[in-house]
């Protein structure tokens, strides 16, 4: 990425680097995080709805102030102030009377976290002013042993940062500025290392590169209003930033690029000044680059097409070549079913599997039992019964019950599906697989009669069928004559003309097996979790593959700059006509 942007646009002349809080997570400690997220926003929820019986404005900063409140004690009546001891009552939060104090001076360790914050009588962090615990009370011992005291009720996290050796255990250089220009950090280095060689005429000491706190990034861009860009309906610039929308990178970028020297300066400066004052920010006054910077990157922002890369895989025309064909999903899914010899209506071929008999939760699996008298049985069980919980608490008592099939496991289940054959020595089908992917989908333009518009025809190719030798790319062909219009694959964005939303450009998220496609906006991240995540309000767009010519769905190509490659998009909101 770096190459292309030097090819496209030059070297840089300055380039600052975020450094990132964390690396990538195993999937035990995503599941784990995923599970803190859900009870802190349940937590969330919780203290927004008491705040709304009070009448009080219910916001990130109010929302705040009554968590570090219930952190003190568990015990609403036993909620002190940790610096003097003395209660803070519920009213107290939200009339003038209490402050949120950063443990640490924050003009020194930049830490804005909840870990380094809690609620204190405003007289107290006055008196405490820009020094630490140990600091502000160690000629007053007897008063310092009942902070200490008081610490013990908050989180790990928060404890440390009481003791008289907390700052050195933050960080041994107090200075602020020298501590941004000269991270010292492992993946700060290693990338300071790694772009420092387009600088090397200029020797180690080039002043072209330095590195800034994400921290920093985040409060730069929540006081210049830059999160509310996409915070959908609750245009609050408050909002914490929005990691289910790609651009939000975009931002954070744009933000850095102006993070230079003198801004530094002026956060350095503020930071004392405002914590000497008492205020809880110290961002307050800083003003944007530039008139009008705000406007500029909402008119960018909502300009930005994400580019996606999309896995077409390699599959050979000539399936005589060695090089064997390579895609990322799936052939067909584990499950094995036997043949019956017999087909349905529509061809299909009936099947049967094994299925656990615990795993039945509603009359419709009930029908698809092969045993006659066992299915009828079962469904006189059930008649009458309304949920699942019912039908399945019925089902337990059956098998621990019943004369005729007590302790009963498994049970056949007979279904109607296309299944890719298996055949013995003597080329007898004897099982079958279900095909679990699809590979692309090919749009077929036919020949029409003298006088008539052609049509389309689009035509699922799976991933089983692309790796066989009789067929492959081309094998949907309809009709000899039929012209290929486009392949259309997983992660390839598409444009077309919605009859209700007007222009829009989406990317692909999967191709049904009932002819449509699902499509999501290509600023949208993970979207697959939350589509399967029923809290959250997210579903996909779907076209139906005989729209195709109707809506002018075409292929547009983004590059990893965001160019597009398509000259007859008009973005909305912007009226930008990208080339």
């Amino acid at each position: 990425l770096i190459n292309k942007i030097i090819e496209v646009y030059g070297k840089p002349k300055q380039i600052i680097v975020e450094l990132a809080r964390d690396l990538k997570m195993s999937e035990e400690q995503k599941k784990q995080e995923n599970q803190k997220n859900k009870k802190n926003r349940e937590e969330s929820e919780r203290r927004g709805k008491e705040l709304e019986e009070h009448s009080i404005h219910n916001n990130g900063g109010n929302r705040l102030r009554l968590k570090l409140w219930e952190e003190s004690s568990g015990d609403a009546m036993h909620r002190t102030c940790p610096y003097c001891g003395e209660s803070i009552a519920f009213h107290a939060l939200f009339n003038g009377e209490t402050d949120v104090d950063h443990i640490l001076p924050f003009s020194k360790t930049l830490d804005d976290s909840q870990a380094n914050k809690v609620l204190c009588h405003s007289e107290c962090n006055r008196s405490k002013a820009n020094r630490t615990p140990w600091s502000a009370w160690r000629t007053d011992q007897e008063r310092y042993q009942k902070i200490l005291s008081a610490a013990t009720h908050f989180p790990k996290n928060k404890r440390w940062r009481f003791q008289p050796d907390a700052m050195e255990r933050f960080e041994k250089d107090n200075d602020f500025l020298a501590r941004q220009l000269k991270d010292t950090q492992y993946l700060s280095r290693i990338a300071y290392e790694y772009l420092s060689h387009l600088y090397a005429d200029q020797g180690k000491d080039s002043q072209h590169i330095w590195v800034i706190p994400g921290r920093l990034t985040e409060m730069i861009r929540r006081k210049w209003g830059l999160n509310a860009l996409l915070a959908g309906e609750q245009k609050d610039a408050n909002n914490p930033k929005n990691r289910q929308d790609h651009r939000h990178h975009a931002i954070d970028a744009a933000v850095i690029a102006a993070t230079d020297r003198g801004l530094l300066q002026q956060v350095s400066k503020a930071a004392y000044q405002a914590e000497k004052e008492g205020a809880e920010r110290i961002v307050e006054k800083l003003n944007q680059p530039w008139q009008n910077y705000r406007r500029e990157m909402e008119h960018l922002i909502n300009a930005i097409i994400v580019s996606h890369k999309a896995d077409h895989g390699t599959i050979r025309q000539n399936k005589n070549q060695a090089m064997p064909d390579q895609t990322a999903a799936q052939l067909h899914n584990e499950t094995a079913y036997g043949f019956t010899g017999l087909t349905n209506e529509k061809g299909a071929d009936l099947v049967v599997t094994r299925k656990p008999f615990d795993s039945l939760e509603s009359g419709k699996d009930i029908a698809k039992i092969r045993d006659t008298h066992l299915r009828n049985e079962l469904l006189m069980l059930i008649e009458g019964l309304d949920g699942k919980e019912a039908i399945k608490k019925a089902l337990a008592e059956f098998a621990q019950t019943s004369r005729d099939y007590r302790g009963i496991r498994h049970v056949r289940i007979e279904e109607a599906i296309q299944t890719i054959p298996i055949k013995d020595k003597s080329g007898k089908v004897y099982k079958g697989y279900k095909g679990d992917s699809n590979h692309c989908v090919e749009v077929w333009q036919l020949p029409g009669a003298t006088g008539e518009e052609a049509k389309w025809q689009a035509k699922l190719l799976t991933t089983f069928d692309a790796h066989q030798k009789s067929k492959g790319l081309g094998s949907t062909r309809p009709h000899p004559a039929a012209k290929l219009m486009m392949r259309l694959f997983k992660k390839d964005t598409v444009a077309f003309q919605h009859p209700k939303y007007g222009e829009k450009v989406y990317v692909i998220a999967k191709f049904s097996s009932n002819r449509t496609l699902s499509l999501f906006p290509s600023n949208e991240a993970n979207v697959d979790a939350r589509m399967r995540n029923k809290e959250e309000d997210f579903t996909y767009t779907i076209v139906g593959f005989n729209s195709f010519k109707k809506y002018g769905l075409h292929k547009v190509g983004v590059d990893r700059l965001g160019r597009v490659t398509d000259g007859h998009i008009k973005l909305l909101n912007c009226g930008t006509e990208i080339a």
